[in-house]
């Protein structure tokens, strides 16, 4: 009777092992589809095509989840599989980990960064200065919204912000700039704060966000010839890269928190085997659900922005920081690097504000004068 018992839990077990393995399957065939056709639309934001996006991204997220939900039971149910106990559970833990790490870690923050909305609500602050509503229009019809400090010396800087984030996420940066006399326009990415469009933080696909920002700095009259630059920060720090590479109109650039997606930016921050793998994982399935090809590299688009001034900022002593010191060598004697080692991403002005407006407002005053 025993035997029978047994036998009958191991059938049950078996069924229950084929429904999860059907599940994770078809969950899994569902996310490839309709990842890929998202990512062919993420840039419908109206209309039939509009709908149609907004349904593949939602049905992104839950097949996502129920895929990596029942791939993980996959992964625990190897115990009974197994003999001895011991060997079993170690085995089973170990696998585990690979599996959160290697898998569900760049997976969800893969569908996070092309798909999940990430919008912050916009409320008024002061920036010490008056300020005033700014709606910006792309090439491809999404319209930005941001406010524009007027300038006091003939220069003004656009203020790019974070993933997740919005305008409001550098107004510290912008109150500083606004108080040293620099016209200051920071905005919504589009899908961010109150701008128009689907949230993605791809840095390709926020070009067209950076080149209306110019396109305003230089119509402004306040603004002269040959004083515009640009601060990006994390997010914003990689759509700025490729921005200014690309416009030569841009006279200088800060870039903060800057690493890359390509296989050269991965090679310039010398990550370890594990961090590499997980990020080749992250970048090569960020750019399927973002319909995007594979970015320049920062390395390349850097000696590009060559030899117009380039001022770094990086965090930390790892990838991060060896990455911008490859920038810095690649860009040649306009680039200066400034890493803080005990802050954290991207947050430099909250870490040392005295050593931040040395840095940058020196930069700025000397490269846009």
């Amino acid at each position: 009777r025993a035997r029978r018992i047994g036998g009958g839990r191991a059938a049950r077990d078996s069924g229950a092992m084929s429904r999860v393995a059907r599940t994770a399957l078809a969950a899994t065939g569902v996310f490839a589809v309709s990842g890929a056709a998202s990512g062919a639309l993420i840039d419908e934001y109206g209309g039939i095509a509009g709908a149609l996006e907004w349904v593949l991204r939602t049905l992104v997220v839950i097949s996502a989840a129920v895929a990596l939900a029942a791939a993980f039971v996959l992964v625990l149910r190897l115990r009974r599989r197994l003999r001895p106990r011991p060997l079993a559970w170690a085995a089973t833990m170990l696998a585990a980990t690979g599996f959160l790490f290697f898998v569900v870690q760049p997976s969800v923050f893969a569908v996070y960064l092309t798909h999940l909305p990430t919008r912050r609500a916009v409320h008024d602050t002061d920036l010490g200065a008056a300020k005033q509503p700014v709606t910006l229009t792309t090439a491809s019809g999404p319209r930005v919204h941001g406010w524009y400090v007027p300038s006091r010396n003939g220069a003004a800087v656009a203020v790019m912000h974070g993933t997740g984030s919005n305008r409001l996420g550098v107004a510290d940066h912008a109150r500083l700039l606004a108080r040293h006399g620099y016209g200051v326009l920071l905005f919504d990415f589009r899908g961010h704060g109150e701008s128009d469009g689907r949230s993605t933080s791809l840095p390709s696909a926020l070009q067209e966000d950076a080149d209306a920002a110019l396109a305003y700095l230089r119509s402004r009259p306040d603004v002269r010839a040959g004083r515009i630059g640009a601060i990006g920060v994390s997010l914003g720090g990689e759509v700025a890269v490729h921005a200014v590479a690309r416009r030569p109109e841009w006279r200088a650039a800060v870039l903060e928190g800057v690493q890359g997606g390509s296989p050269a930016d991965m090679r310039a921050s010398k990550p370890d085997p594990a961090s590499y793998a997980t990020l080749t994982a992250l970048y090569g399935l960020g750019r399927v659900l973002g319909g995007s090809a594979p970015p320049a590299s920062n390395p390349d688009q850097i000696e590009r922005i060559a030899p117009r001034p380039l001022l770094l900022l990086s965090s930390g002593q790892s990838t991060e920081a060896r990455a911008n010191e490859e920038y810095q060598r690649r860009a040649g004697r306009t680039a200066a690097l400034w890493n803080l080692p005990a802050a954290r991403h991207a947050a430099a002005l909250r870490t040392d504000p005295a050593g931040y407006e040395r840095h940058v407002i020196g930069f700025l005053d000397r490269a846009l004068r």
